[in-house]
Parts: C-alpha cells; sequence; structure tokens
C-alpha cells in the first residue's frame, strides 16, 4: 500500500513598495531581520550566526504575550535578491531543536520558501511553507492552523511594510 497523503503546504504572498534589493536584505540581513520580524507585538533578536547556503541562524523570540521561545534556521539557498529557501525549527537556547513550546503535535521541521518577484511599484514576496518529514498527525495539525499562520505572517509583512516605508 502506498501513501497517499499530500503535505500541506501554507502559503502567503504580499507586495512591498521598495526595490526588489532592499526587501531581500531586509530578510537576509539579520540587524535588519530583527526590526521587523515576528508577528504584531512580538520581539525576536539574533544570538548567532548569519544567513548562507549550510549557515544557521540561532534567534530569540518573545511573543506579544511575553511568551518566549528560541528558533533555528538552516539555510539552504539563498540567490540575491531572488530567492531563500530555509529550514525552520524550534530550538533551545543553546541552539538545539526541539519540539514546539505550543503543541504536543508539530512538525520538528518546516521548509520555508520564500520568493521575491520585482513587479510595477515594489516586490512581490511569495512565502511557502512546508513540513519535512512530518508525521500524519504533525501534517494535520500543521494543516489546521493556516489561518493563525496567515494572521501570523500578515502581521510580519505589516511590520516589514512599515520598515522598508522607514
Amino acid at each position: 500500500m502506498t501513501d497517499a497523503r499530500i503535505t500541506p503546504v501554507f502559503m502567503i504572498q504580499r507586495h512591498f513598495a521598495a526595490p526588489i534589493e532592499r526587501v531581500f536584505d531586509a530578510w537576509a540581513d539579520p540587524v535588519q531581520m530583527e526590526q521587523w520580524s515576528g508577528p504584531t507585538g512580538s520581539k525576536v533578536t539574533v544570538l548567532s550566526g548569519g544567513v548562507g547556503p549550510g549557515e544557521n541562524l540561532h534567534s530569540h523570540f518573545r511573543a506579544a504575550d511575553g511568551a518566549e521561545m528560541h528558533n533555528l534556521v538552516r539555510y539552504r539557498e539563498v540567490n540575491r535578491p531572488h530567492r531563500l529557501v530555509y529550514d525552520q525549527s524550534f530550538a533551545d537556547a543553546q541552539g538545539n531543536i526541539v519540539k514546539a513550546p505550543f503543541f504536543d503535535v508539530w512538525p520538528h521541521v518546516m521548509r520555508t520558501d520564500v520568493d521575491f518577484v520585482e513587479e510595477e511599484g515594489g516586490t512581490r514576496v511569495t512565502l511557502r511553507w512546508t513540513p519535512v518529514d512530518a508525521t500524519p498527525e504533525e501534517e494535520a495539525m500543521f494543516a489546521s492552523m493556516m489561518e493563525s499562520m496567515t494572521g501570523g505572517w500578515s502581521g510580519s509583512f505589516d511590520k516589514l511594510d512599515e520598515f522598508l516605508a522607514g
């Protein structure tokens, strides 16, 4: 018997009124990334690492409600100014991948593909999140949270819009 399930993919797009290089650099420069990353009311602090193929970036996240967690990003592809591909996981303070702090069932790794396309008046960003090597239960939980992920990324994109305008 074959596994006929289809891995869920979360996708969100946004147009930014800024040149493609400026938008890409906001994603690929850790100092700029700290200024806008995370949903509304949250704060991201980069702890170590860099952005480049094969590099890791370890960060601390404080949510609007005060909850704290760490993230680990492992960059697979950096193609300035058109594409970023990285694996994103929850981590501990030392940068080791850990289970998600808010769900019993959640993918340990999510592939993140970010495409930047120059268009009239700015740049279109398309982000896709795909669970990697997830169980059917983890994929089902991921699929059930699409609306929440849209809200979180919309808040981040609002912050990015403000950052780029400033």
